[in-house]
């Protein structure tokens, strides 16, 4: 008897006592949004044009992902929850959004995608200024450029 008692009474106190927790989810933040400092990003907007096309191209290829011929250029986007989101466009027309996390952490996504994935849209990049320290046969060529800003316009 005693036992069908306890049986019966301690799913009644474990209801009552959830219930007296109330909401315990976290407090919100008035839908402010919180930007971290991101020294990665940092230093790849502090890059030189080739230095910055060799990184984005790096952190692409780290991912798994192909982008023959190189990247021919490649900007900063925006933030995307707690990430920096660039957009880098390869010479065989493929482009790539490198969102880099302020862990350094870096995650790479075809601009494709974003629909499906609800991610950001991959928006034109124009070409980076010609810098002094890149040899003449290693500037993108500009008609390449228009073309992978051709790609996403049209996705």
């Amino acid at each position: 008897m005693k036992y069908r008692v306890a049986c019966s009474i301690l799913p009644l106190a474990l209801t009552l006592t959830l219930a007296a927790c109330g909401d315990t989810s976290p407090p919100g933040n008035g839908g402010i949004q919180i930007n971290v400092a991101n020294e990665g990003s940092e230093r790849l907007k502090a890059l030189n044009p080739l230095n910055r096309r060799i990184g984005l191209l790096r952190a692409i290829q780290q991912s798994g992902m192909r982008c023959r011929g190189g990247v021919l250029t490649g900007a900063y986007q925006q933030q995307y929850q707690n990430l920096s989101m660039w957009v880098a466009l390869c010479a065989d027309g493929k482009n790539y959004a490198v969102f880099i996390a302020p862990t350094d952490d870096v995650q790479v996504r075809d601009c494709a995608e974003h629909a499906q994935l609800n991610l950001p849209a991959c928006r034109p990049v124009q070409p980076l200024p010609h810098d002094r320290q890149t040899p003449p046969n290693a500037e993108p060529d500009l008609n390449l450029i228009n073309a992978a800003n051709a790609n996403l316009a049209g996705e």
